[in-house]
């Protein structure tokens, strides 16, 4: 009599392990079948897209063959020669050679409290008519 129930018990706990894997494996096909779905949109928005850009080939540098066209890539790339001539008109404007309208009135300012100060304090010296020539 134990025997019989140990023996029902192991089928009972088989058949809830075999359920359990087969609801596992129909939750993984759900989602495959999601999946192609998902595939099959993509798929047919991405022949639309081929469809467009054969349709307006015309306008690509591409030739027929496949190939850039030599004319069409000069009117789209800039040649070594410009390139050089780019980097140099880049490399000679160096930022730290210029000053900002702000960094100019800070420096005036300064020089004339200075020369301000150094007038009050010693008459004798050079008054500020030649403040501009330092600055």
């Amino acid at each position: 009599m134990i025997e019989k129930a140990s023996a029902a018990a192991a089928v009972q706990n088989d058949i809830h392990t075999l359920d359990s894997k087969i609801t596992l494996i129909t939750q993984k096909l759900q989602t495959i079948e999601k999946n192609m779905e998902v595939i099959g949109r993509t798929m047919i928005a991405l022949n639309e897209r081929i469809k467009k850009l054969e349709s307006s080939k015309t306008d690509s540098p591409l030739t027929a063959s496949g190939k850039i066209d030599h004319e069409q890539m000069q009117k789209l790339y800039a040649t070594k020669q410009e390139l050089n001539e780019l980097k140099y008109v880049l490399n000679s404007i160096n930022p730290l050679e210029y000053a900002k309208i702000g960094q100019v009135r800070e420096l005036i300012e300064e020089t004339l409290s200075t020369e301000k100060t150094k007038k009050y304090s010693d008459p004798d010296k050079e008054d500020t008519r030649g403040l501009m020539e330092k600055i």
